[in-house]
């Protein structure tokens, strides 16, 4: 009867310690924990692009004047060399009208001057020689002064040309500032055209960045009302820093027309910068003190936290490539605060 009273004492005695231990050793603490792989990896580089024209332009008249017609409003399509605005041209009018009588006047002036050198030839010796050769001198003059006052007329009618504005290429009127009737300058804009036949998309780049983008690069954007993103490629690399900005300008061309797509629109770019075959990323979150001294917090064999330094790219990106520290294989906490260095974990399912 003692020996099971102690038998039973014993087993109260080890279920409570049992219990105790259950209720108060450190338990492992449930943690999110990636695995280190090697895969396919592709640096990009986010930032915000707009569409553009391939070709734009302010278009200004030459001359200053009254606008005496003004064709087309904005949205109109225009054909190359096609009659845009005329400014008054009734000044140059007047002045070619007075060219043109000036080279009647000369005209007039050269043929009696011929007559006079013809009549003094026939008479030979009954005129004197200074007479013939003042007479030669003047059917001269008179050739070479008809000669100018005809240029003159050549002149005046190319600068009566100036008074017609004819579009430079085939594009559409994006913007007339400007009415019919109005007086302009020769700085005044009268239409701004654009060609959106194959529009580009422009993105401005941190100077920090832009060195890694050359012409040819590929690159990824998303449209509005498309599922996919289309490719892209890297046409122009601005060599020159914006000091206003810091960036410099990338433009790009896609694969596919973007006919429609309004100019100005913002679109999302993703301009692929590398590609590794197989290289080991990691989110930028489960670094510590990515800016200085970067190291990440890794889980051992035994389910124990250790600190672990590393090196990576750094890019502005969520998923950065580490060059130095990990190997395939290794157990990275995603969050690195929700563990501290020899705490017990394991992974949350």
């Amino acid at each position: 009867m003692k020996v099971r009273r102690v038998a039973l004492i014993g087993a109260v005695l080890l279920g409570v310690i049992s219990l105790a231990a259950w209720l108060f050793w450190p338990r492992a603490v449930a943690v999110q924990i990636i695995e280190v792989k090697r895969a396919p990896a592709v640096r990009m580089l986010a930032v915000n692009g707009t569409v553009r024209p391939r070709l734009s332009v302010e278009v200004q008249a030459p001359v200053a004047g009254t606008l005496t017609a003004l064709p087309f409003d904005v949205g109109a399509r225009v054909r190359a060399g096609e009659l845009l605005a005329r400014v008054d041209d009734a000044p140059q009018r007047a002045a070619i009208a007075e060219a043109v009588a000036a080279v009647s006047a000369q005209e007039a002036v050269l043929a009696q001057a011929r007559r006079d050198l013809a009549r003094y030839v026939a008479l030979g010796e009954f005129v004197t020689r200074q007479r013939r050769e003042e007479a030669r001198l003047a059917v001269d003059q008179g050739v070479q002064e008809l000669n100018r006052r005809r240029a003159v007329v050549v002149q005046a009618r190319e600068v009566q040309q100036r008074y017609a504005v004819r579009a430079p290429f085939a594009g559409v009127i994006l913007e007339r500032p400007v009415d019919p009737g109005q007086t302009i300058g020769v700085s005044t804009v009268l239409y701004r055209l654009a060609d959106l036949s194959a529009p580009e998309i422009a993105a401005e780049v941190d100077e920090t960045y832009a060195a890694a983008i050359a012409v040819g690069g590929e690159a990824r954007i998303a449209l509005p009302g498309r599922s996919q993103p289309l490719r892209a490629t890297v046409v122009h690399v601005e060599p020159r820093v914006d000091p206003s900005t810091g960036a410099r300008e990338v433009r790009l061309r896609a694969s596919q027309p973007l006919d429609g797509l309004p100019s100005g629109l913002t679109i999302s770019v993703n301009l692929i910068i590398e590609r590794e075959v197989a290289a080991i990323s990691i989110p930028r979150s489960a670094i510590l003190r990515p800016d200085s001294n970067p190291s990440v917090r890794v889980v051992d064999a035994d389910g124990k936290v250790a600190e672990r330094s590393i090196r990576f790219i750094d890019w502005p990106a969520e998923s950065v490539t580490v060059t130095q520290g990990l190997e395939p294989g290794a157990r990275v906490l995603a969050d690195p605060q929700a563990a501290t260095p020899g705490t017990r974990v394991r992974s949350r399912s």
